[in-house]
């Protein structure tokens, strides 16, 4: 097995190179194995004879990137603070030569290097206060020490940046190309080292010799990110911030150390670690079958939005495009175009190029029209055009529905923003989803792979929302918990912006039907009014309900406990693979708030047991009852994340 860091000796300069990301484990930053080998690798550098300076780069791919800067920072030993604190002890000049993506782990060393030298390909990105983290290990206070309040931006915007507005945030010092940055490198290691050890590259703490200028550019950037509610971290980087510039360095870094292990441990961090890691998983199906999947160059696309025609055009496939109506047609290859020339004006699409995908691109008045073709993509408006398409569909084609149950030998889409999961209604063209997915992915979605989950999610959404309504709670009161926890919408304004004529054939192809209290408000056009009022109070008499005041958290837990009911059971059934699948949808379809993660990571956070006696209590009043899954957790004593992991 190759070395995760290596050693070599050149003219009394140790060369540490780090394992590159293209070579080691995928979405992998400095775990605990990759910090023990650099811990030996440091110890073998500065074992050497006559040693000069220090060079730490990476192999081919750039430094190691893990997808989750968290597990950079964890407390195996030797932790990354250690390590960061052995390079700022060595008592010869250490230089960082950075390529590829340069975060978390990444971060933090080469901040305590005293040179940081970067390839013009190379990209800083600090996406720890997205995730309600800060970066640890002194990444946050020696980058601020040096280069004062405007780092912050850094920090807080969770921009890609390159090499040219990174110099501007103090996360390198220096550009060179490919051919020079290795001589680069030594030379000036060199140079330092010969000037003795009290020359350094460049002041460590440059930041602390104006701290009025650094405070107030702290002040300016704390203006362009506000504290948010939401991520307590934007605001505890701000104070670390400004600890770093009021504060000796040890207590600064006790404040970075408080702030990391507060903000780690919060439900935010954990909820968008885990969506993170979701997010990252769609870039494979969990159920695709195994073997090489066969490329679609040809793809029909029957009322397709121009976002999705322009970017299959851009990858190099031969599209066809149809709709519904004539007028549709012309304004969807008009947008095409016209999304085209402002490519060409911005600079990111070549005339030439632009001419050939245009060239690729044909426009059919009809179904019948489609003519060879590897995927038919529809989103039928009538039940009567699903019939045409499948009529119509050329030989050898595969057809993939939208907004419509498949057939047998068909495919299923269920889109949300930009989110598709996608079926096989039929087992034998499960083969065919991978090249679905790799169409829609080429297409700006995301891809999962459940059946019907997102219709399924909001009928048990609406649901529980209307046996809380009918156990005593107001419309009006429901939506504003909900809300107030940081939904998008509340249930019943969803059903009140949609309509019945909307939202009441979604229930119903979900395989439910309005709720009572839905079908009665939808009558009376709303949930408040004296009219309202009378007509609840007539529902739970006719059902035999004594109504009683729901305070907010008893309408979350309940609305939580059966939201978590079709994820339970599509993972049970094998129609959904992956919890944070689940997750990730009812984030897209009903705007569930990511700080709070997704119903199957409260599912875990209540406890299998305990969400079982909710989901009891509540099939007196009409609920599904709880699937065996949760029984299965219980005896094994596992979570969800454990079991389908």
């Amino acid at each position: 097995m190759a070395r995760r860091v290596s050693v070599q000796r050149r003219d009394g300069v140790a060369l540490v190179t780090l394992e590159g990301a293209a070579a080691g484990p995928k979405d992998c930053g400095f775990d605990p194995a990759l910090r023990r080998a650099l811990d030996a690798a440091l110890t073998e550098a500065f074992a050497t004879p006559g040693l000069q300076a220090i060079v730490l780069r990476a192999g081919p791919g750039g430094w190691p990137c893990g997808l989750d800067p968290a597990e950079d920072y964890s407390p195996e030993q030797p932790t990354l603070a250690a390590l960061c604190a052995r390079l700022l002890q060595a008592t010869v000049p250490v230089v960082a030569v950075l390529s590829g993506t340069i975060s978390g782990g990444a971060l933090a060393l080469s901040q305590a290097a005293g040179l940081r030298l970067a390839l013009a390909t190379t990209r800083f990105h600090c996406p720890e206060a997205g995730l309600n983290l800060l970066p640890a290990a002194g990444g946050t206070v020696r980058l601020v020490r040096r280069a004062g309040g405007a780092a912050l931006e850094g920090l807080l915007s969770g921009r890609v940046l390159d090499p040219a507005q990174a110099m501007t945030l103090g996360l390198c010092d220096a550009v060179a190309s490919e051919g020079t940055i290795e001589t680069a490198a030594l030379t000036e290691a060199l140079r330092v080292a010969a000037l003795g050890p009290e020359a350094p590259f460049s002041p460590r703490e440059g930041a602390l010799s104006n701290p009025g200028a650094a405070l107030d550019a702290l002040a300016a950037a704390r203006a362009r990110h506000p504290a948010r509610a939401d991520l307590p971290a934007f605001a505890r980087i701000a104070e670390v911030a400004e600890a770093a510039l009021l504060l000796p360095l040890s207590a600064a870094l006790d404040v970075e150390a408080v702030a990391y292990d507060d903000l780690s441990r919060s439900e935010t961090a954990a909820a968008l670690r885990h969506l993170t890691r979701a997010r990252a998983a769609t870039q494979t199906l969990a159920a695709a079958p195994a073997g090489a999947v066969a490329p679609v160059a040809r793809v029909a696309l029957w009322n397709p939005s121009v976002a999705q025609a322009g970017a299959l055009l851009r990858r190099g496939l031969s599209v066809q495009i149809g709709t519904t109506a004539p007028e549709a047609l012309a304004q969807l290859l008009t947008g095409i175009a016209r999304a085209q020339e402002q490519a060409v004006a911005a600079g990111q699409l070549d005339p030439a190029r632009r001419a050939a995908d245009w060239a690729r691109l044909d426009p059919v008045a009809a179904p019948e029209a489609f003519g060879p073709t590897d995927l038919v993509i529809a989103k039928p408006a009538s039940i009567a055009e699903r019939d045409r398409l499948r009529q119509a569909l050329p030989a050898g084609a595969v057809l993939a529905l939208s907004g419509t149950a498949p057939g047998p030998g068909e495919l299923g889409i269920d889109r949300s923003q930009r989110l598709a999961a996608i079926w096989a209604a039929t087992p034998e063209r499960l083969a065919d989803l991978p090249r679905l997915a790799a169409v829609l992915r080429a297409g700006g979605m995301r891809v999962i792979h459940a059946r019907a989950l997102g219709l399924r999610l909001e009928a048990a959404w609406l649901g529980a929302a209307d046996r809380c309504v009918l156990a005593g709670a107001a419309p009006q009161a429901v939506d504003a918990a909900l809300t107030r926890w940081g939904f998008a919408e509340g249930p019943f304004a969803r059903a009140a912006r949609l309509g019945a004529e909307r939202s009441f054939p979604r229930l119903i192809a979900a395989g439910g039907e309005p709720g009572p209290v839905l079908a009665t408000l939808a009558v009376l056009g709303g949930g408040t009014g004296e009219a309202a009022e009378t007509a609840l109070a007539a529902l739970r008499a006719e059902a035999g309900i004594v109504p009683r005041p729901l305070s907010e958290t008893e309408i979350l837990a309940r609305i939580l406990a059966e939201l978590a009911l079709p994820g339970l059971t599509a993972l049970e059934t094998g129609e959904a693979f992956r919890p944070g699948d689940i997750d990730l949808m009812a984030g897209a379809e009903l705007g569930f708030p990511a700080p709070h993660g997704g119903p199957m990571f409260q599912a875990d956070r209540i406890g299998a047991l305990a969400l079982r006696k909710r989901l009891r209590a509540l099939t007196s009043e009409g609920a599904p009852a709880p699937p065996a899954l949760l029984d299965a957790l219980i005896r094994d004593g596992q979570t969800l994340a454990g079991r389908f992991t």
